[in-house]
């Protein structure tokens, strides 16, 4: 006597099922195991709450809805900016400061002050294209 085994239904093929992506033979045979396999309904049980947990996840970038998170991210984002900016100052006028008073010749001085403008400028010039591509670009406001 011959016996058909059934194939057996792997985590690939529950998902499939899940998501409404099998034939409709397959989704037969998965629901005949469903009805036969505890495990099995246990697992889908199992994929269909992460399913949903996944699909309620947002991608927010102040940190969700939460009234201190976005507290936290009002006050955290000035102070950042307000104490980087001022230690750039601070740093950047005493790197001048020195390098203005040290005992090096005209044409070292010439020379590393041209490299660190030409740095400036370049700077500059990429600030100013990404500003005003900013303004026309397309993908600005996606959100997944």
């Amino acid at each position: 006597m011959n016996r058909i085994v059934p194939a057996r239904v792997n985590h690939e093929d529950l998902m499939r099922f899940l998501d409404g992506e099998v034939t409709p033979e397959e989704r037969a045979m998965v629901e005949r195991h469903l009805e036969t396999s505890s495990e099995l309904r246990r697992e889908v049980a199992i994929f269909r709450s992460m399913k949903e947990e996944l699909q309620d996840l947002s991608f927010d970038a102040h940190g969700g809805d939460s009234v201190w998170a976005r507290i936290r991210y009002r006050i955290t984002m000035p102070v950042g900016w307000v104490l980087s900016g001022s230690g750039l100052a601070a740093w950047l006028g005493y790197g001048i400061w020195a390098f203005l008073w040290a005992p090096s010749g005209f044409w070292m001085k010439l020379a590393t002050a041209g490299v660190a403008i030409g740095i400036l400028v370049l700077l500059a010039h990429v600030i100013w294209d990404r500003y005003k591509e900013y303004g026309t670009d397309p993908y600005r406001n996606v959100h997944r």
